[in-house]
């Protein structure tokens, strides 16, 4: 008996030893996955489309009637599940999977049916492959889990953006700098953003199991614009700093941004007990400097398996608040649902705001059509 208690326990330690085992993977930011970017791809994806093909008409929880009010909370529809559909109305992937071309959005604004596409907001990605293949060549000790927010932490490479808005072409440079300690971990990001000066500098502080706990954000500008994180801004105050919290497993539970002395943003990630996903997501931002789909300071996201959100939940700051998000009345939650490719990329996405996908018919369906480097 004593020799299988103690067989049991080294099996036990053995399995704890090899999952923490250290994950020798790129620490370049993965663009197909990141929520900085609103991307959550898998497999070999060569460009990727999306458009609604259906939003109920008229719609009910509309402020009033009105034309006018139908056309504007019609809009306010699409911007209230961007989240959950994607940054870009169309992306295009390197066979390396890195992203090169979005835009934002179609020739009328609408999202509606495939229409042509608005090449003025388009972003276009030019990499330096020298800088990409060194930059790879520092490590992270665990993988990129979708949708956890550490983007901030991760490597950027280097790249250019032509453009031409109408008024004259020109192409932006956006440059980092990073520097490693012996041990191969980044001790600072020096970030350009697209000047010849340095925008920000970045320091990583780690814990005993080699995670990044904090990064000390300092301004190199004179006049410095306002540092953007977790979808709000703030300015530059003297303590602005992200902490990151981890659990035994080495997986990251939290993310906070303070700065002048307080708590401007976090979001904190509940995972599956068996499997590793992220199966709820709660996300805070006390100012109201944040993005319009961000109708209450605390928002709850539930994600499914394939990452997805299968719910997004407006928490209310007192009883009976009222849930407004111009010209539309909203449900304390937006459910949705999916249809999957082979590669569990959704195609189709059956959207309802008025109730649970059971019990009601959809508000909007948008469909997503993706082309693969295989097929």
């Amino acid at each position: 008996m004593l020799k299988e208690i103690k067989y049991i326990l080294l099996m036990l330690l053995f399995g704890q030893i090899a999952y923490t085992q250290v994950v020798h993977e790129s620490a370049v930011v993965d663009t197909k996955k990141s929520n900085w970017y609103m991307n959550n791809y898998k497999g070999p994806v060569k460009s990727s489309f999306w458009y609604y093909t259906f939003i109920i008409d008229p719609i009910p929880f509309a402020v009033s009637n009105s034309s006018n009010i139908q056309s504007y909370a019609r809009h306010s529809i699409m911007l209230q599940n961007r989240t959950a559909l994607g940054g870009g109305v169309y992306e295009e992937f390197d066979s390396k999977g890195r992203l090169t071309k979005s835009i934002a959005m179609d020739k009328d604004g609408s999202h509606f049916e495939k229409s042509e596409l608005d090449n003025k907001t388009a972003s276009i990605y030019m990499y330096n492959e020298m800088d990409v293949d060194k930059k790879n060549k520092i490590k992270l000790k665990k993988r990129q889990i979708y949708p956890v927010y550490d983007h901030n932490i991760l490597v950027k490479p280097n790249y250019k953006r032509p453009y031409d808005r109408g008024y004259g072409s020109d192409t932006l440079n956006y440059r980092y700098d990073y520097i490693l300690d012996k041990k191969g971990r980044i001790v600072k990001e020096i970030n350009y953003g697209r000047s010849t000066l340095p925008f920000t500098e970045s320091e990583y502080i780690y814990d005993d199991h080699d995670n990044v706990s904090i990064l000390k954000i300092i301004t190199k500008q004179k006049e410095p614009t306002p540092f953007h994180f977790l979808d709000t801004e703030t300015g530059f105050c003297p303590d602005l700093h992200v902490a990151y919290e981890y659990d035994n497993k080495d997986r990251m539970t939290q993310v906070t941004y303070y700065g002048c002395k307080d708590t401007l943003a976090f979001e904190k990630y509940v995972y599956h007990p068996e499997k590793e996903y992220i199966t709820e997501r709660t996300r805070f931002i006390k100012s109201s400097m944040r993005g319009v789909e961000h109708v209450t300071p605390t928002m709850i996201f539930y994600h499914n398996e394939n990452g997805d959100i299968i719910e997004k939940k407006f928490v209310r700051s007192y009883p009976n608040q009222y849930l407004g998000a111009s010209s539309i009345a909203l449900r304390e939650s937006i459910f949705y649902k999916y249809e999957y490719d082979k590669y569990s990329n959704w195609i189709k996405c059956y959207i309802y705001m008025v109730g649970k996908p059971e019990d009601s018919e959809p508000t909007a369906i948008a469909q997503r059509d993706l082309e693969y480097y295989d097929s």
